[in-house]
């Protein structure tokens, strides 16, 4: 499988766009390290993302990131030229159309209630990490990043009309 940092280079060449930079951060302490990783485009921040260490971070930013391009600049072209398929049996109408769009829903949380949209979460953790004190450390880092973000995720999205459920 490749790496998400792999792939969101390789879909930006497919697209002729800029290469993605990354810029990672290392918060905490030894014992309880956190990193937290932003990747932009043309100086625009598209996605942050953090981890236990700087490969996770800058994995959970390429994923945010990959997917936010996907949905704005579609689907990398296939080198392969109109492969036909062949029609699926049965013709239900629980089966979608290959040639049918995918909509971008949001994922349903599975503690909290809310709708998760990765842009919005990544503005947040944004907002809550270049917020929060630096005199904090370790294990005080993470609970209060995940406590702001979280308050600050929820007024966003209340900012956008979607309700905490």
């Amino acid at each position: 499988m490749t790496h998400p940092k792999s792939a969101l280079n390789a879909y930006c060449q497919s697209k002729n766009l800029p290469l993605p930079k990354f810029e990672t951060r290392g918060t905490g302490t030894e014992d309880d390290p956190l990193f937290i990783s932003d990747v932009s485009l043309n100086g625009e921040l598209l996605a942050t993302g953090q981890g236990r260490s700087k490969r996770e971070a800058e994995k959970v930013a390429a994923e945010l990131a990959l997917e936010l391009l996907r949905r704005t600049h579609g689907e990398p072209q296939t080198k392969n030229r109109k492969r036909r398929r062949k029609p699926r049996s049965g013709g239900g109408e629980g089966e979608r159309n290959a040639a049918e769009p995918e909509t971008a829903a949001p994922v349903e949380a599975a503690s909290g209630g809310w709708p998760v949209y990765p842009e919005v979460l990544a503005e947040a953790l944004r907002i809550a990490d270049a917020r929060l004190p630096q005199s904090l450390k370790g294990r005080d880092v993470r609970e209060e990043l995940a406590r702001f973000a979280g308050d600050v995720y929820k007024a966003l999205l209340e900012e956008l009309g979607q309700e905490a459920r």
